[in-house]
């Protein structure tokens, strides 16, 4: 018996080593199993301490630090290395290992015989506040972490040190039992989390069982220039009517950061959890809000179309290099037009808005120098060049293409699908963090979830530069398109059927004599009964040329000699038509509202 145990014993022991052994070869090759991070602010708010800690390490030479060239969700390159100060490694025994600049964002670090690194810079940052008042620090992710090629898909463990009366906000999910301490299952999950430090104001509320964080710091207004519970009940109708468009919250937790600064207007930018917005501080204490619940409804849909929604080339992230695709105007533009859609539908816009704005989106278009030249396709891949030559806006060019295609589904379905429903398929099909969508996929959906073709009008409207049909499908929408180019025909007044609400001075209609409350009789001894016979005859006269024009004024009959002028600007209008069909008029309706209005 005892034999028999030592025997047992030994080939245990062997065993043992054996698998040791392996186990350390593995190892050798497979070491890191997470990564730590450690962040300490300088209590004024000028630089932030980073500590990055690998370990174990076994068997290596070196390892190559990065930092990203660019932050997904800004299509152009970075110089985040301009803030990166004093980096240095250290190994386990506290010496100093040598660091080899391979290029402004790369470094090896020499790591023979280590078996940890701490890598340790000071971060450069801009205190956001008030003069005198408390810090305020903002910081995009990708400028302020480094990673290493073997690490993108290890855990990350963030710990976070705060001075005195300091506060903390992120996206990123806490340790439970654990302060501040903070875990992401990957790179990429770490560095889209964006992050407050120093003097934050908190909201909260709570749509659809889910809690909602809101954020206020840098230079904020005062309770008396930017109501909170009013800007908080205006961010949840935000919310709850893009639940209302998708049918989901696709996360456990939603972070809302407002940074109020010197910018000249506002920008954003999306993320799986949270979003980060700047604004102008004046803006928002003269009350000016509107470009922020713009900006709020954008970059909040785009947690579905970009963040979920999107092609493979847009993760796992290369953060070495430009990351280029064709759909930069579905994954911007369109959501632009759903910004136009969720603001109407939460109530935060009036009715007549939607249509000014995709009139205001589409002029933009026309006065950029690609107009016609550059395709939306085009565009979108264009946009890592610094000098692109002739340019035009992938959002404008978007946002128009999705009012379009909602217009023409709707049509083709007899308003029994919608754009919307391309969304919501979009969403469950692509699945995150699965890989994204394929190209040819976009049309592919539309066919599958609606039964229309839209192949041709991709060929045309997306990948070609053929003008939008404006016309024919908002006429489908009960909506008149109603377009002029510089050097047509120009009278120089408005009018609601044949009255006359807007005569401008000295406008060719104003010279002739006509003024506002007028009503059109006649036009070159052809009788006008309404708006679009007026329009129609515009269009058949030429600059220069001198018709009579019958109105009636205040109950007496006149004739008036008017000289036809010369459009110096370009028209571009849209207005509902009021004989338009009930089936019509049902497909801008379902639009504003989100829901068929009527079933032909």
């Amino acid at each position: 018996m005892p034999l028999s145990r030592s025997r047992s014993a030994i080939l245990s022991l062997v065993l043992t080593g054996l698998f040791l052994s392996n186990s350390l070869s593995s190892q050798s090759r497979f070491d890191l199993h997470e990564v730590m991070w450690m962040m300490t602010p300088d209590p004024a708010g000028d630089v932030v301490n980073m500590e990055m800690e690998l370990a174990p390490l076994f068997d290596r030479e070196s390892i190559t630090l990065r930092l990203p060239l660019w932050k997904p969700g800004a299509y152009r390159y970075a110089n985040y290395e301009r803030s990166i100060l004093s980096l240095t490694a250290l190994d386990q025994d506290g010496r100093e290992r040598e660091l080899v600049e391979l290029d402004p964002r790369t470094w090896r670090v020499e790591c023979k015989d280590a078996s940890s690194l701490v890598v340790s810079y000071d971060l450069k940052v801009k205190d956001e506040s008030e003069k005198s008042a408390p810090p305020a620090v903002h910081l995009h992710s990708p400028s302020a972490f480094l990673y290493t090629e073997d690490s993108l898909l290890l855990p990350h463990l963030l710990k976070v040190n705060l001075p005195e009366d300091w506060s903390f906000s992120s996206g990123h999910r806490p340790v439970a039992g654990e302060d501040n301490l903070y875990r992401s299952p990957n790179y990429d999950v770490f560095v889209d989390c964006p992050i407050a430090l120093g003097d934050l104001e908190f909201l909260h509320f709570e749509s659809h069982g889910t809690p909602f964080e809101i954020v206020l710091f840098g230079k904020s207004p005062s309770e008396a220039q930017f109501g909170r519970a009013e800007w908080t009940s205006k961010v949840k109708a935000i919310c709850e009517a893009s639940w209302d468009l998708v049918g989901d919250y696709p996360f456990e937790r939603y972070v809302f950061l407002y940074l109020f600064s010197d910018i000249g207007g506002y920008y954003g930018l999306e993320h799986l959890n949270s979003t980060t917005i700047a604004y102008n501080h004046r803006n928002a204490k003269a009350g000016n809000v509107s470009g922020l619940e713009s900006v709020s409804a954008h970059e909040f849909f785009h947690l579905w179309n970009v963040k979920r929604i999107r092609p493979k080339q847009l993760g796992p992230f290369d953060y070495s290099q430009d990351v280029r695709t064709k759909d930069l105007w579905w994954l911007e533009g369109v959501t632009s037009y759903y910004t136009d859609v969720i603001l109407h539908r939460s109530g935060l816009r009036k009715d007549g808005w939607f249509l000014r704005a995709q009139e205001r989106n589409f002029l933009a278009q026309y006065n950029s120098s690609g107009y016609g030249i550059v395709s939306p396709e085009r565009s979108s891949w264009t946009t890592w060049d610094p000098t692109p030559g002739a340019h035009i806006s992938y959002y404008d060019q978007g946002q128009s293409l999705g009012l379009l295609l909602d217009v023409e589904i709707r049509k083709h379905t007899q308003n029994r699908r919608s754009l919307d429903d391309v969304v919501r398929f979009f969403h469950h099909w692509v699945d995150y963090p699965s890989e994204g969508y394929q190209p040819g996929d976009l049309s592919r959906a539309i066919r599958a979830v609606t039964g229309w073709d839209c192949r041709p009008f991709f060929e045309a409207h997306v990948r070609g530069v053929l003008g939008l049909p404006w016309a024919d499908s908002m006429k489908s929408a009960g909506v008149r398109a109603i377009f002029g180019e510089p050097g047509d025909p120009y009278l120089g007044f408005s009018a609601s059927s044949a009255l006359l609400a807007q005569v401008k001075e000295n406008s060719p209609a104003w010279e002739s004599g006509l003024r506002p409350g007028d009503q059109i009789l006649s036009l070159a001894g052809s009788a006008c009964t309404d708006l679009e016979a007026l329009r129609n005859l515009v269009f058949t006269l030429s600059p220069g040329e001198v018709m009579e024009i019958g109105v009636l004024r205040e109950g007496t009959n006149m004739t008036i000699n008017h000289t036809v002028g010369e459009r110096s600007q370009v028209l571009f209008k849209l207005d509902r038509n009021q004989n338009a069909s009930s089936s019509e008029a049902a497909i801008l309706d379902g639009i504003l509202d989100g829901i068929p209005k009527g079933i032909f």
